[in-house]
């Protein structure tokens, strides 16, 4: 059986893992295959732009209570809803059908607002519990026939209720990670989920779904990304972080610490409050993509006409102490806010309500702090109102603490080098080159420190010497280069071919036209250069890394070490240097890779496959909306465009044993910033949904921080004007198997922190030569008798 790569296991593991408050899922306990490589951890990318989650408020499609003391007795018409210690529970019953099916959810919270109770003594939380049959009847429950919960509690709220008359109304809220992953499950399901509300001490009456005033019905609010949101492609994880520290400071006593207050107040001008967390318990490497803050208020007063919000801002600096911090020593905050919420109360109408906070603007600072000391320290004021919350050191129940909730994924890990070999690269310079001239049948220009490559009038010739490469090798790739100095574009194919010379015992100094040897097969691939009417002529580099090139130089290798290629075009006329030129550098090339006769995991000769994109388009920062999928070029520009490749390597078995891989383009220019770092990199793009015709620069799929590989144009006095992106690295092989062990898809991403590159694209119309490929070289599993 096919077992899943460790990565695979990693992003299968996040589909299951429990949610846990406070804790870090472990890794899944699968076996790691010796090949393809282990995948080291790797750290969360940026995203491209901070996912925003939509958001579905419910009401009930049923809700009842049950009693004890009346067994038989159904309540599912009435407006209330009581929940009475072991004397009775509430049933609420949310559909979920107006979220996408295949949406990740990321944060839920239960609301129900209590208008009327008693506290009794003992354990006053009211505890949510999952039940898992949906079939019962508002309308047919009763404490007799009602339905069983399962599993453990779902989180809780805890309400207070004096004995004075009015009783004030109070808001229970419940948003425990817990109740995500029922949520989730129920989602990906039938779509319904039902919870049943209990409380082992106190007695407490809610509005049910039958009460006139809607916005007093009970809720399940829920946060999630839709399906196709390009940022987040994973079920998610959350977690519930308490304030390592919190204080009040007060402008009135400006000397006086509040740190050990059970109180928390913000008021205008007179009253700040402070809050530090800790992430240790969200994973270093995770990527953050919504955070709610959450504080539950007690108290407060909406003065008319005044900007009631209360205000969230970063305090960059974490080193303020709770039992020093005072209104004159208080860290200063960002003047931007990270988002808001408003509470009206008055005259003490409201005895319990809930801030949340849950603005997208929140993520960024959370993962910068997740990335640096793993601490976020945070403001709250208000210019307006006057609010009072409970703060960490409120001794009655700890779900009244101010929360940081924080909904992650882990990315995939790193792949590495461990377990894979490594081929070794030569490049050789021809032993021999020439070429030969129709008009002048006799001459040899063995030489020449040029190579004439004209239609039907003129041939060039290059042998190579492989007695470099160990005998007994097994070749992974091969690559033929020459340089174009001048040239024209007479009409018709322009592409340079090369064939193979099955003679190498030709003479440099003595093949004419008349004497040439014969070519043998159809040819081994071809590179494609236009040269207009301008002067002076500019650099071209000629570069063919078909994999057909592999046969003959294995061949070659197994038997005289010697191979020889002709290079011939049906319409173009371009001039290459010879191996005569005196500037090493630009004189032809074969560069081949391989694999030595002892390497442990390539022990038969390769195969070799190769794919041009299925999709590819490049985005721009500077024009976010902007597609460009059917564009003929392709771009990387520092910050302001990047490139995606989509390739389909559906036609490989999925057995395979990649060993090598090489991603291949064809540049057409570009620059590097002085001192900066020009390097063009490849990152996996785990979101293969992406549509080449609409893909933007704000709707881009995430790429992971691990670069597989670059390459690097350096800075030529005489720029060329084509040259070949080669990046051959090792960490693309194990990228590769997994694309092969899913579905045969794989997105890349390209990108540079410094310099700029231009591309063609497989929608450049004149020759597919030019077009970006993925060459893998394979081999098959050996069977096993």
């Amino acid at each position: 059986m096919h077992r899943a790569p460790p990565w695979k296991q990693s992003v299968r593991s996040l589909l299951i893992a429990p949610l846990v408050v406070g804790l870090v899922p472990g890794c899944d306990g699968a076996e790691t295959p010796p090949r393809p490589a282990p995948l080291a951890r790797a750290h969360a990318a940026p995203l491209t732009a901070v996912p925003t989650p939509k958001q579905l408020i419910l009401e009930p499609e049923a809700d009842t209570y049950v009693r004890a003391a009346s067994p038989s007795t159904n309540f599912g018409t009435a407006q209330n809803l009581y929940v009475d210690s072991a004397k009775a529970e509430t049933y609420l019953r949310f559909n979920l059908s107006g979220i996408p099916a295949g949406a990740h959810i990321a944060s839920v919270m239960l609301q129900a607002l209590a208008y009327d109770g008693s506290s009794a003594g003992g354990d006053g939380s009211v505890y949510a519990h999952l039940v898992p049959d949906d079939t019962w009847s508002e309308t047919g429950m009763t404490w007799s026939n009602r339905p069983a919960v399962t599993g453990d509690r779902l989180g809780s709220w805890w309400l207070w209720n004096p004995n004075t008359t009015p009783k004030p109304l109070q808001v229970g809220v419940n948003f425990s990670p817990k109740l995500k992953a029922p949520v989730q499950q129920a989602l990906d399901s039938d779509g319904l989920v039902s919870f049943r509300l209990m409380s082992p001490g106190y007695h407490t009456v809610y509005r049910s779904r039958e009460y006139s005033v809607a916005s007093e019905r009970p809720k399940l609010i829920i946060n999630y990304f839709e399906p196709g949101d390009p940022q987040v492609t994973t079920d998610l994880q959350v977690v519930a972080l308490y304030p390592q520290a919190d204080a009040q400071v007060v402008a009135g006593s400006p000397t006086t610490n509040y740190g050990k207050s059970a109180a928390l107040t913000v008021d205008r001008t007179a009253a700040e409050s402070f809050l530090r967390f800790g992430l240790g318990s969200v994973p270093v490497n995770a990527q953050v993509v919504a955070v709610s803050l959450v504080a539950t208020s007690y108290d407060g007063y909406a003065y008319d006409n005044a900007d009631g919000n209360v205000y969230t801002r970063l305090v960059p600096d974490n080193a303020w102490s709770e039992t020093g911090i005072t209104w004159n020593t208080r860290p200063a905050a960002s003047s931007d806010d990270l988002g808001s919420w408003l509470l009206w109360n008055r005259n003490g109408q409201y005895t319990t309500q809930v801030g949340i906070n849950s603005s997208p603007k929140l993520v960024a600072p959370v993962q910068q702090a997740l990335e640096s000391d793993g601490m976020i320290s945070l403001r709250l004021d208000s210019p307006g109102y006057r609010t009072l919350y409970h703060s960490r050191e409120y001794t009655n129940t700890e779900v009244r603490w101010p929360q940081l909730i924080v909904s992650y994924f882990v990315p995939p890990p790193c792949p590495t080098t461990e377990g894979v070999s490594a081929p070794t690269q030569v490049v050789l310079e021809p032993e021999a080159d020439t070429y030969v001239l129709s008009a002048n049948p006799g001459t040899n220009y063995g030489n020449d420190s040029k190579l004439y490559v004209d239609s039907a009038k003129g041939e060039a010739y290059l042998r190579f010497n492989l007695g470099s490469i160990p005998a007994g090798s097994h070749i992974a790739s091969v690559r033929l280069e020459a340089l174009a100095f001048d040239g024209s574009a007479a009409g018709g194919d322009g592409s340079v071919y090369a064939h193979l010379v099955p003679d190498d015992t030709w003479s440099e100094t003595a093949m004419t036209w008349n004497n040439r040897p014969p070519v043998n097969g159809s040819d081994l691939g071809s590179w494609w250069l236009w040269y207009g009417n301008s002067t002076p002529k500019p650099l071209q580099l000629g570069v063919n890394y078909d994999p057909k090139l592999k046969a003959p130089v294995q061949q070659a290798l197994d038997s005289d070490g010697l191979i020889s290629f002709r290079l011939r075009t049906p319409g173009y006329h371009t001039v290459y240097r010879s191996r005569e030129y005196s500037v090493a550098s630009e004189r032809p090339r074969l560069v081949v890779s391989y694999f030595g006769p002892a390497d442990p995991q390539v022990t038969s000769h390769l195969e070799a496959a190769s794919f041009f994109p299925v999709a590819d388009t490049s985005v721009w920062m500077s024009n976010p909306n902007a597609n460009a999928g059917t564009s003929m070029g392709l771009t990387v520009d520092r910050d302001d465009a990047e490139t995606f490749l989509r390739f389909n390597l559906a036609e490989l078995p999925a057995n395979v044993q990649v060993a090598s891989v090489a991603l291949v383009t064809t540049s057409t220019g570009g620059d590097v910033t002085a001192g900066a770092d020009g390097n063009v990199y490849t990152r996996w793009v785990p979101n293969n949904a992406w549509s080449e015709t609409g893909l933007t620069w704000n709707t881009r799929p995430s790429a992971f921080s691990c670069e597989l590989g670059s390459w690097q144009f350096p800075n030529r006095s005489v720029p060329y004007i084509t040259q070949a992106g080669v990046n051959a690295s090792p960490l693309l092989v194990p990228v590769v198997q997994e694309a092969l062990s899913m579905d045969g898809l794989l997105s890349l991403r390209l990108d540079s922190p410094g310099s700029r590159s231009t591309y063609d694209s497989r929608e450049y119309s004149n020759t597919s030569a030019r077009w970006p490929r993925l060459i893998v070289y394979y081999s098959l599993p050996t069977a096993t008798p």
